[in-house]
């Protein structure tokens, strides 16, 4: 029997209530979409403040714990507690679940580690819910949710939570620190088990999935889902006449914000910085004459990307997709991405944007050169990102589509499950007293 959008509900898990991410925008984007198509959800948070969007929408209801993220809460010792078993979201996720029915609920995952913790995802199993979680990091299999060496600046390819990844001092803090991570880990995995009690995984690109597909239980439910994208179709953008190279996002050593400061300051082209972080002051020392305008909303973004003459996408690190790269696309600007990172599955080499060698400024600075001496090559590459686009959006509407039905898929293994024992009764009950 299949489940309407009608008969649904929702619970949405995420540490926090306001977009401060890619990964909550895509949670408040979804629990919108949902409760639109008349499912009923609650999105459940710790950290606050409650995001305008989240308010006063029907079919949507919202718990937010008032918490502090793990990182920022002063009380250390509490936070370090809290970040392995967050004890009030437990009770409080148990209370919301007891009144719900599992037959007709999902409970769905989006980030647990910044806050609710993983015994918070536990609930949902352990009280009968299905449980669909969005791998928008690797914290289901690395301890440091980035299959990344913060200490080294490169990718990691240790096995997670074996001797030799214990052993390594890959934290962006301290050593300390990832031993905590590694101690939050095995509880996941080993204690409570909980990839295995995940009935299905919906992986934001078919990169980064299948990086975690080896490290995911044998058979596990798994699909590519395409983040909706917040775009605005205004006609393609003329990058053919446009001067600057544009980065978007933190200032951040895994982000790769430094290759491309490094590639701008050997080619001298003139450059945008939208964002902010630790690396501020060292990149304002090496492109003394770029332009930095700090954290934008997204009608800024969109207007800067439509000024640009490319966008450069540089992460050190894998990402698990890119989102900017995807918005550029939609503005019709090309992007020059690493060869090595998630978004070099939706940027198609000279064909939509450039590739350059991973990790490689010089590189970088040979894709820069090219986009600027050839307007021709950069005019073309933006239409083809465009039309490649909006030949088929990634919308909200279409997310929700795709989400739904991924819902009916579990709920609908989950009552087949309820009903095996019964069908197994009836034959012992047959057997036993023949017609």
């Amino acid at each position: 029997m299949k489940t309407s959008s009608e008969e649904m509900e929702a619970v949405i898990l995420n540490d926090y209530a306001s977009t401060t991410g890619g990964s909550t925008a895509v949670a408040v984007a979804s629990a919108r979409g949902l409760a639109a198509r008349g499912v009923r959800v609650t999105y459940f948070s710790c950290v606050g403040p409650v995001s305008p969007e989240l308010r006063g929408v029907p079919n949507l209801e919202v718990v937010c714990l008032g918490q502090h993220e793990i990182a920022k809460d002063p009380r250390r010792l509490r936070a370090l507690a809290s970040g392995l078993r967050n004890g009030p979201a437990v009770e409080a996720l148990r209370g919301l679940l007891a009144g719900k029915d599992p037959a007709r609920t999902v409970v769905h995952a989006h980030t647990w580690m910044k806050a609710l913790s993983p015994f918070a995802l536990a609930v949902a199993p352990e009280l009968g819910f299905p449980l669909v979680v969005t791998l928008h990091d690797f914290f289901i299999t690395c301890p440091n949710g980035g299959l990344y060496d913060h200490g080294r600046e490169k990718i990691c390819r240790r096995a997670p939570l074996s001797l030799s990844c214990a052993a390594c001092d890959c934290d962006r803090r301290h050593y300390a620190h990832k031993l905590w991570r590694v101690a939050r880990s095995a509880l996941q995995n080993g204690w409570l088990g909980l990839p295995r009690r995940v009935s299905a995984y919906l992986g934001v690109s078919e990169f980064s999935l299948g990086l975690m597909r080896p490290h995911l239980p044998p058979g596990a439910p798994a699909a590519v889902l395409r983040n909706p994208v917040d775009a605005v179709d205004l006609g393609p953008a003329e990058p053919g006449r446009q001067g600057s190279f544009l980065y978007v996002g933190r200032f951040v050593p895994e982000k790769g914000v430094r290759l491309f400061a490094e590639a701008v300051r050997a080619t001298g082209l003139p450059a945008v910085f939208v964002g902010d972080g630790e690396l501020g002051p060292e990149l304002k020392r090496l492109c003394p004459d770029a332009r930095f305008t700090g954290w934008l909303g997204p009608a800024g973004i969109r207007a800067e990307l439509r000024a640009a003459r490319a966008l450069v996408f540089p992460p050190t690190w894998y990402e698990t997709l890119g989102l900017v790269a995807v918005e550029a696309a939609s503005a019709g600007v090309p992007v020059i991405v690493s060869d090595g990172c998630a978004a070099s599955e939706v940027v198609r080499h000279a064909r939509t944007g450039l590739h350059f060698i991973h990790g490689s400024s010089n590189s970088l600075a040979t894709r820069m050169r090219d986009l600027a001496a050839d307007d021709t090559l950069t005019a073309a590459l933006g239409r083809a990102a465009y039309d490649w686009y909006w030949s088929d959006p990634w919308t909200a509407e279409a997310h929700v589509d795709a989400l739904l039905g991924h819902y009916a898929r579990v709920l609908a293994k989950r009552k087949d499950a309820d009903a095996a024992p019964d069908a197994a009764q009836r034959l012992e009950l047959t057997a036993a007293n023949p017609p």
